[in-house]
């Protein structure tokens, strides 16, 4: 029978002369590294956010933007062209969502955008300006004639009429 009170002191005399190895008490190396690696010191003396990140957040968000923009446009371009596929010309809005997809993951890539807030404000600019895109076009009839056809235009602009700005109020 074993004597318990034997059995640990032989365990603290064992702990206090530097042979600290238990078998079921001990963490491995691997998980102190990775205890250290999310909850380390340097983790804690790290600042949460540098000024560059404060720049990259609204630079998504307007990239968002201009991945909605370019897919469109894009797009718009494509469909003129002759000898294509006839599904890509079925596509219609899908086609642009698709192109600004494909960009806006480009330039997640580019850009360096992968992390959470860049990310969050990448997205929300291309919501923005897919469904505020009529908005834009009813104040810069001019220029969204310009990118795309008259007509394209004169449609986003008549669905966006109250949203137009104006300084008389």
């Amino acid at each position: 029978m074993l004597d318990q009170k034997a059995v640990f002191a032989d365990r603290l005399k064992r702990i206090n002369s530097g042979r600290q190895y238990e078998h079921a008490d001990v963490v491995g190396k691997a998980t102190q590294k990775a205890y250290n690696r999310k909850f380390g010191e340097a983790l804690k003396q790290k600042k949460k956010r540098k000024p560059f990140d404060r720049v990259m957040v609204p630079l998504a968000f307007l990239l968002g933007m201009a991945a909605v923009t370019s897919g469109r446009l894009l797009y718009f371009q494509m469909a003129k062209w002759d000898g294509l596929p006839d599904a890509f010309y079925d596509l219609g809005s899908r086609g642009m969502i698709l192109f600004a997809i494909v960009l806006a993951g480009l330039m997640t890539v580019v850009f360096h955008l992968s992390t959470r807030s860049r990310l969050q404000a990448l997205l929300v600019g291309c919501v923005v300006m897919h469904y505020g895109e009529a908005a834009v076009a009813s104040n810069a009839p001019e220029l969204w004639s310009n990118l795309f056809s008259p007509d394209y235009a004169a449609a986003l602009a008549e669905e966006g009429r109250d949203y137009r700005l104006s300084t008389s109020g």
